[in-house]
Protein backbone atom coordinates (compact mmCIF):
# COMPACT_ATOMS: atom_id res chain seq x y z
CA UNK A 1 0.00 0.00 0.00
CA UNK A 2 1.66 3.55 -0.88
CA UNK A 3 0.28 5.49 2.53
CA UNK A 4 0.23 9.16 0.63
CA UNK A 5 -1.67 7.96 -2.16
CA UNK A 6 -4.08 6.37 0.22
CA UNK A 7 -4.03 9.82 2.72
CA UNK A 8 -4.53 12.00 -0.37
CA UNK A 9 -7.55 9.69 -1.37
CA UNK A 10 -8.98 9.82 1.95
CA UNK A 11 -8.79 13.93 1.97
CA UNK A 12 -10.44 13.99 -1.43
CA UNK A 13 -13.15 11.77 0.19
CA UNK A 14 -13.54 13.89 3.54
CA UNK A 15 -13.72 17.15 1.51
CA UNK A 16 -16.78 15.89 -0.62
CA UNK A 17 -18.41 14.91 2.76
CA UNK A 18 -18.08 18.51 3.80
CA UNK A 19 -21.45 20.32 4.31
CA UNK A 20 -20.92 23.57 1.57
CA UNK A 21 -21.09 26.56 4.26
CA UNK A 22 -17.19 25.12 5.78
CA UNK A 23 -14.97 25.18 3.18
CA UNK A 24 -13.42 28.09 3.88
CA UNK A 25 -11.77 27.22 7.76
CA UNK A 26 -9.60 24.79 8.62
CA UNK A 27 -11.42 21.35 9.28
CA UNK A 28 -9.84 18.61 12.10
CA UNK A 29 -11.43 15.30 11.33
CA UNK A 30 -10.75 12.48 14.05
CA UNK A 31 -11.09 8.55 13.81
CA UNK A 32 -10.10 6.66 16.40
CA UNK A 33 -10.78 3.00 17.58
CA UNK A 34 -9.71 0.85 20.40
CA UNK A 35 -6.85 -1.59 21.30
CA UNK A 36 -6.31 -3.31 18.11
CA UNK A 37 -7.99 -2.13 14.66
CA UNK A 38 -7.02 -5.47 13.32
CA UNK A 39 -9.93 -7.10 15.50
CA UNK A 40 -12.75 -7.13 13.27
CA UNK A 41 -15.03 -6.43 16.38
CA UNK A 42 -13.46 -3.19 17.01
CA UNK A 43 -15.54 -0.28 16.97
CA UNK A 44 -15.06 3.02 16.13
CA UNK A 45 -15.79 6.78 15.89
CA UNK A 46 -15.18 9.65 13.86
CA UNK A 47 -15.55 13.46 14.76
CA UNK A 48 -15.25 16.50 12.56
CA UNK A 49 -14.66 19.97 13.95
CA UNK A 50 -13.23 23.80 12.77
CA UNK A 51 -9.82 24.82 13.88
CA UNK A 52 -10.86 28.04 15.32
CA UNK A 53 -14.58 27.77 16.44
CA UNK A 54 -15.65 25.48 19.12
CA UNK A 55 -18.25 23.60 17.17
CA UNK A 56 -18.87 20.17 16.05
CA UNK A 57 -19.82 19.69 11.64
CA UNK A 58 -22.24 17.47 10.25
CA UNK A 59 -20.85 15.78 7.70
CA UNK A 60 -23.43 15.07 4.73
CA UNK A 61 -22.55 11.25 5.06
CA UNK A 62 -22.76 10.57 1.39
CA UNK A 63 -19.55 8.97 1.24
CA UNK A 64 -18.40 8.24 4.48
CA UNK A 65 -18.26 4.88 4.52
CA UNK A 66 -15.53 5.35 1.89
CA UNK A 67 -13.22 7.26 3.75
CA UNK A 68 -13.85 5.32 6.99
CA UNK A 69 -13.26 1.82 5.66
CA UNK A 70 -10.06 3.79 4.28
CA UNK A 71 -8.74 5.04 7.11
CA UNK A 72 -9.10 1.23 9.19
CA UNK A 73 -7.32 -0.15 5.82
CA UNK A 74 -4.22 2.54 6.78
CA UNK A 75 -4.19 1.91 10.61
CA UNK A 76 -4.24 -1.98 9.62
CA UNK A 77 -1.63 -1.86 7.29
CA UNK A 78 0.62 0.19 9.36
CA UNK A 79 -0.47 -2.10 12.17
CA UNK A 80 1.04 -4.81 10.34
CA UNK A 81 4.38 -3.56 9.56
CA UNK A 82 5.40 -2.79 13.16
CA UNK A 83 3.13 0.77 13.79
CA UNK A 84 -0.15 0.13 15.63
CA UNK A 85 -1.82 3.10 16.18
CA UNK A 86 -5.40 3.69 17.85
CA UNK A 87 -6.03 7.85 16.46
CA UNK A 88 -5.93 9.63 13.38
CA UNK A 89 -6.39 13.36 13.24
CA UNK A 90 -6.56 14.68 9.80
CA UNK A 91 -6.01 18.32 9.30
CA UNK A 92 -7.50 20.02 6.30
CA UNK A 93 -5.85 23.30 4.95
CA UNK A 94 -7.97 25.63 3.08
CA UNK A 95 -5.10 25.85 0.44
CA UNK A 96 -6.29 22.54 -0.30
CA UNK A 97 -3.28 20.56 1.50
CA UNK A 98 -3.55 18.24 4.30
CA UNK A 99 -2.23 16.77 7.03
CA UNK A 100 -2.11 12.76 8.90
CA UNK A 101 -0.99 13.04 12.43
CA UNK A 102 -1.21 9.04 13.71
CA UNK A 103 -0.36 8.36 17.41
CA UNK A 104 -1.59 5.24 20.30
CA UNK A 105 -3.65 6.54 23.14
CA UNK A 106 -3.15 4.12 25.75
CA UNK A 107 -5.04 6.15 28.35
CA UNK A 108 -8.03 7.05 26.33
CA UNK A 109 -8.30 3.11 25.57
CA UNK A 110 -8.13 2.11 29.08
CA UNK A 111 -10.82 4.48 29.98
CA UNK A 112 -12.89 3.37 27.68
CA UNK A 113 -12.54 -0.44 28.48
CA UNK A 114 -13.04 0.57 32.11
CA UNK A 115 -16.13 2.40 31.47
CA UNK A 116 -17.28 -0.37 28.91
CA UNK A 117 -16.56 -2.96 31.46
CA UNK A 118 -18.00 -1.25 34.37
CA UNK A 119 -21.11 -0.92 32.30
CA UNK A 120 -21.90 -4.36 31.42
CA UNK A 121 -20.45 -5.94 34.76
CA UNK A 122 -23.59 -3.23 36.15
CA UNK A 123 -26.03 -4.52 33.82
CA UNK A 124 -25.35 -7.99 33.86
CA UNK A 125 -28.13 -9.23 35.57
CA UNK A 126 -30.94 -7.29 34.56
CA UNK A 127 -29.55 -8.57 30.76
CA UNK A 128 -29.25 -12.46 31.70
CA UNK A 129 -32.67 -11.88 33.27
CA UNK A 130 -33.73 -11.33 29.85
CA UNK A 131 -31.59 -13.90 28.06
CA UNK A 132 -32.57 -16.62 29.53
CA UNK A 133 -36.50 -16.33 28.98
CA UNK A 134 -38.44 -16.31 25.88
CA UNK A 135 -41.12 -13.76 27.08
CA UNK A 136 -42.77 -13.69 23.77
CA UNK A 137 -43.89 -17.50 23.74
CA UNK A 138 -47.06 -18.70 24.02
CA UNK A 139 -45.87 -21.69 25.76
CA UNK A 140 -44.39 -20.49 28.68
CA UNK A 141 -45.80 -21.66 32.38
CA UNK A 142 -45.50 -18.03 33.29
CA UNK A 143 -48.35 -16.73 30.97
CA UNK A 144 -49.73 -17.93 33.83
CA UNK A 145 -49.73 -16.17 37.46
CA UNK A 146 -46.64 -16.97 39.29
CA UNK A 147 -44.66 -15.00 42.24
CA UNK A 148 -41.27 -15.17 40.34
CA UNK A 149 -38.80 -16.85 38.37
CA UNK A 150 -35.33 -17.17 40.30
CA UNK A 151 -32.02 -17.72 38.02
CA UNK A 152 -28.98 -18.88 39.89
CA UNK A 153 -25.35 -17.76 38.10
CA UNK A 154 -22.44 -19.39 40.13
CA UNK A 155 -18.89 -20.54 39.39
CA UNK A 156 -18.12 -23.74 40.28
CA UNK A 157 -13.77 -24.60 40.11
CA UNK A 158 -14.17 -22.21 37.24
CA UNK A 159 -16.82 -23.72 35.28
CA UNK A 160 -20.55 -21.49 34.69
CA UNK A 161 -23.34 -22.97 35.91
CA UNK A 162 -26.64 -21.64 35.12
CA UNK A 163 -30.07 -22.82 36.78
CA UNK A 164 -33.50 -21.08 36.76
CA UNK A 165 -37.12 -22.30 37.65
CA UNK A 166 -40.19 -20.59 38.10
CA UNK A 167 -41.84 -20.07 41.29
CA UNK A 168 -45.79 -20.30 41.62
CA UNK A 169 -48.46 -18.79 43.77
CA UNK A 170 -48.26 -21.70 46.17
CA UNK A 171 -45.00 -21.55 46.38
CA UNK A 172 -44.19 -24.59 44.01
CA UNK A 173 -40.95 -24.56 41.63
CA UNK A 174 -41.52 -25.63 38.59
CA UNK A 175 -39.89 -25.08 35.07
CA UNK A 176 -39.84 -22.39 33.15
CA UNK A 177 -40.86 -23.86 30.47
CA UNK A 178 -43.48 -26.20 29.46
CA UNK A 179 -41.75 -29.16 28.59
CA UNK A 180 -44.09 -31.15 26.61
CA UNK A 181 -45.09 -27.73 24.54
CA UNK A 182 -41.64 -25.74 23.19
CA UNK A 183 -39.64 -29.00 22.00
CA UNK A 184 -39.08 -26.97 18.77
CA UNK A 185 -37.07 -24.56 20.56
CA UNK A 186 -35.09 -26.90 22.51
CA UNK A 187 -32.40 -25.88 20.19
CA UNK A 188 -32.77 -22.23 20.75
CA UNK A 189 -33.06 -22.76 24.58
CA UNK A 190 -30.17 -24.50 24.89
CA UNK A 191 -27.53 -22.27 22.65
CA UNK A 192 -28.98 -19.47 24.58
CA UNK A 193 -28.19 -21.36 27.63
CA UNK A 194 -25.00 -22.09 26.35
CA UNK A 195 -24.58 -18.29 25.35
CA UNK A 196 -25.08 -17.30 29.08
CA UNK A 197 -22.61 -19.31 30.42
CA UNK A 198 -19.89 -17.57 28.35
CA UNK A 199 -21.35 -14.42 29.49
CA UNK A 200 -21.03 -15.35 33.05
CA UNK A 201 -17.27 -16.53 32.53
CA UNK A 202 -16.63 -13.36 30.73
CA UNK A 203 -18.23 -11.42 33.76
CA UNK A 204 -16.90 -13.69 36.46
CA UNK A 205 -12.72 -12.90 34.86
CA UNK A 206 -13.71 -9.20 34.29
CA UNK A 207 -14.78 -8.41 38.29
CA UNK A 208 -12.51 -11.10 39.79
CA UNK A 209 -9.27 -11.20 37.80
CA UNK A 210 -9.62 -8.35 35.01
CA UNK A 211 -9.75 -4.75 34.51
CA UNK A 212 -12.68 -4.67 37.83
CA UNK A 213 -10.56 -6.62 39.81
CA UNK A 214 -9.87 -4.15 42.45
CA UNK A 215 -13.27 -2.30 43.27
CA UNK A 216 -15.59 -5.70 42.89
CA UNK A 217 -16.04 -8.06 46.01
CA UNK A 218 -14.79 -11.35 44.82
CA UNK A 219 -17.98 -13.79 44.10
CA UNK A 220 -18.48 -16.93 42.46
CA UNK A 221 -22.88 -17.05 42.57
CA UNK A 222 -25.48 -14.83 41.94
CA UNK A 223 -29.09 -15.06 42.52
CA UNK A 224 -31.47 -12.85 40.69
CA UNK A 225 -35.28 -13.16 41.21
CA UNK A 226 -37.30 -12.09 38.71
CA UNK A 227 -40.56 -10.48 39.68
CA UNK A 228 -43.50 -10.71 36.98
CA UNK A 229 -42.69 -7.47 35.71
CA UNK A 230 -39.32 -8.59 34.69
CA UNK A 231 -37.32 -5.31 35.98
CA UNK A 232 -35.44 -6.12 38.29
CA UNK A 233 -34.81 -3.78 42.15
CA UNK A 234 -31.33 -3.84 42.73
CA UNK A 235 -31.45 -3.87 46.31
CA UNK A 236 -34.29 -6.87 46.80
CA UNK A 237 -33.30 -8.76 43.56
CA UNK A 238 -30.12 -9.19 42.91
CA UNK A 239 -27.78 -11.50 45.27
CA UNK A 240 -24.10 -11.99 45.06
CA UNK A 241 -22.49 -14.63 46.88
CA UNK A 242 -18.97 -15.60 47.72
CA UNK A 243 -18.90 -19.36 48.55
CA UNK A 244 -22.59 -19.06 50.36
CA UNK A 245 -22.10 -16.03 52.44
CA UNK A 246 -24.27 -13.34 50.58
CA UNK A 247 -22.26 -10.28 50.36
CA UNK A 248 -23.71 -6.47 51.48
CA UNK A 249 -25.76 -4.65 49.32
CA UNK A 250 -24.20 -1.06 49.73
CA UNK A 251 -21.21 -2.08 47.73
CA UNK A 252 -23.13 -3.49 44.41
CA UNK A 253 -25.80 -0.47 45.18
CA UNK A 254 -22.62 1.82 44.70
CA UNK A 255 -21.80 0.39 41.21
CA UNK A 256 -25.23 1.51 39.72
Amino acid sequence: MDINIKEQEIANLILQDLPDDCHEDIIKVWYYTGRDVRNEYEGYSVYFSYDTVADVIIPKSEVSWDYELAIKEVLIHKANHGEPYSDVLITLFTDGSYEFKYWYDEERIYKQEYESALRRSKDFPHAMAKALVFYHLAEVNFKKKYERIIMTFEIKEGEPFVDYYLVNEKGQHKPVYDSNKVAKYEETITRNTSNVKTWLKEHYERTNHGILKDIWKPWNKIVVSVPPSGYLNQLEDIHYYLDELELEKDFFLERY
